[in-house]
């Protein structure tokens, strides 16, 4: 399968540095991610209370604009090195990196970075540089495999494998898709489009473990699995690929269950999200391979198991 547009991988801290700020930020999406309500009353305790505060009432976007410009920026080796580029760009450069990509830029430029410079250098001193070192090593080494894949697969195929399911249509507009490895928003990508760029921060599961977990797979599988209406939308999917709409209608329940059941399909890997130059879902597919996958999860979790008695 054949794509118009390029992929780029890329890997360095300060993206998980912004990625882990917008987790710690947004309740509404955290709810859905692995770490959980636990992990944000524990990086809270971390924080001095007056930053925790300020980080409460915040209500800017945090991540699109500046994951934009950490791809394009010429120092990056370390979070420190890119807050550093950061702090000493002018506003006009900015806006001349953003231009290309984004519909509307800010007026007020070079206050907003001054003010996202300040929480993210907070952010990085109370919480980030304490992040476990081997999910950092974790996320570099998942970017060296990432680019192997490029040799045998093509570059839709090459999303989907390492997103679980999502498959990013050519379009005349998309020139090329960043793909970056993240572990705070794991199971979940991060994926939006910025005219000819798209930038897709995709879960790293395991990060920092020493040896993949196959319960990790294997229980958004299941859970899912085990839901009748779940089961009717894979059917309906085995049939023919179909739209949200088309999918409530087959199932007949409100357009919002259907599109909460149809995520949680998508994270499991069960089926594709197909985008066709924004990050709204043009349509749904089925993943067939998760009918092989399973069994072999389950074989690997109880062989994992029986080791340990």
């Amino acid at each position: 399968m054949n794509s118009n547009y390029s992929i780029k991988v890329e890997w360095s801290a300060a993206y998980e540095c912004i990625i882990s700020l917008y987790v710690y930020i947004y309740e509404k999406e955290r709810k859905h991610l692995q770490l959980g309500a636990v992990w944000k009353e524990e990086t809270t305790r971390m924080l001095p209370d007056s930053f925790a505060a300020e980080l409460a009432d915040e209500r800017w976007e945090v991540l699109h604009r500046l994951v934009l410009l950490v791809a394009q920026s010429p120092r990056k080796a370390s979070v420190a090195d890119f807050l550093e580029w950061l702090e000493n760009v002018p506003p006009g450069e900015i806006y001349e990196r953003l231009a290309p990509w984004v519909e509307t830029i800010p007026l007020n430029l070079g206050e907003i970075r001054d003010h996202s410079l300040s929480l993210l250098k907070r952010w990085n001193e109370h919480y980030f540089s304490k992040v476990e070192p081997s999910i950092l090593e974790s996320l570099e080494k998942s970017a060296l495999e990432t680019e192997k894949l490029a040799q045998s697969l093509s570059a839709i195929e090459m999303i989907d494998q390492v997103t679980n399911g999502i498959w990013i249509e050519s379009t005349g507009e998309l020139q090329e898709v960043v793909l970056i490895p993240q572990y705070h928003c794991a199971p979940t990508s991060v994926l939006d489009f910025h005219r000819g760029i798209a930038t897709c921060l995709y879960p790293v599961r395991d990060a920092g473990r020493m040896q993949p977990d196959p319960i990790s797979e294997l229980l958004p599988m299941t859970q899912c699995l085990a839901d009748e209406k779940r089961l009717q939308i894979l059917r309906c999917l085995a049939a023919k690929p179909c739209t949200l709409g088309e999918l409530q209608k087959q199932v007949s329940l409100a357009k919002s269950t259907v599109h909460h059941h149809v995520t949680a399909l998508r994270r499991a890997g069960l089926i594709r999200a197909h985008y066709t130059g924004s990050s709204t879902v043009a349509f749904y597919s089925l993943r067939e391979m998760f009918v092989d996958r399973l069994p072999v999860l389950l074989r690997a979790f109880l062989e994992s198991e029986g080791k340990h008695q």
